[in-house]
């Protein structure tokens, strides 16, 4: 298939609702194919067809990033029916919340699977089409979590891990031509923050931030968006907190 004249093609994982979804829309509106993954394939599909809507071209590539089949069957899938690859958003993760003492090896893995082991497995398979292009990228969608929380101990540690890989990913691939960045999401208003105790618990911590809101979902895929483009050709290996002054340096 000659790729020359085919729109630039993205994978974003996760992307059937939430920050996910508006990542798969900003991508469409910068030209971009975009391949929508999720775990349910009907909101998998729904976004695709948002995005079709809007007169992008976008697939839907259902599956759990868990499935150690995964990363290549999504990898194959997008490259044979868009034609090209040329970003990998690593958006999939999944959050256990428990103390210590009641934290099972189960839960653990699971979470561990989901936001680290799959993003490694997708960027290992990704890694030649990316290249092939001559400028791809890999933004992985890490959260302020990095910096440590009570209750949330293997979240935590796959987003810093996550973080990790992010920065190994950019000095093993820089000279391929493709770079790795992260964002680092904090409280961001989505239909899993907006009801029950993450809503209550989102709004005494807001209060708190030097910008005393909820970030939207857009202002993440914004800079997800920013950091895949050309326009941050001389980026790789950072992370970009969109906390409204969470975490400080």
């Amino acid at each position: 298939m000659n790729t020359e004249n085919r729109p630039r093609g993205v994978l974003v994982t996760g992307g059937g609702r939430g920050i996910g979804r508006a990542i798969a829309h900003r991508f469409a509106r910068a030209g971009f194919a975009v391949a929508v993954n999720d775990v349910d394939a009907v909101a998998a599909e729904t976004v695709a067809r948002e995005v079709r809507d809007a007169g992008a071209e976008a697939i839907a590539v259902p599956a759990d990033v868990a499935d150690p089949r995964a990363a290549h069957t999504l990898v194959t899938q997008t490259v044979s029916r868009m034609g090209r690859l040329d970003a990998l958003v690593n958006n999939a993760g999944i959050e256990h919340r428990a103390s210590l003492d009641r934290h099972t090896a189960t839960e653990w893995r699971r979470v561990l699977d989901v936001n680290l082991t799959a993003p490694f497995e997708l960027a290992r398979m990704a890694a030649p089409h990316l290249a092939a292009g001559g400028s791809g990228a890999i933004v992985n969608v890490c959260s302020v979590a990095v910096t440590g929380f009570s209750g949330q101990i293997a979240y935590d540690a796959s987003k810093g891990g996550l973080l990790t890989l992010t920065r190994s990913l950019a000095v093993e691939l820089g000279r391929r031509g493709i770079r790795a960045n992260a964002v680092c999401p904090g409280f961001i208003r989505t239909d899993m923050t907006a009801h029950g105790d993450l809503a209550l618990l989102g709004e005494r911590q807001v209060a708190k931030l030097p910008l005393p809101r909820f970030g939207e979902a857009d202002e993440v895929a914004h800079a997800v968006a920013w950091l895949a483009s050309d326009e941050a050709g001389y980026i790789t290996g950072q992370a970009l907190f969109i906390d409204g002054g969470m975490v400080r340096a």
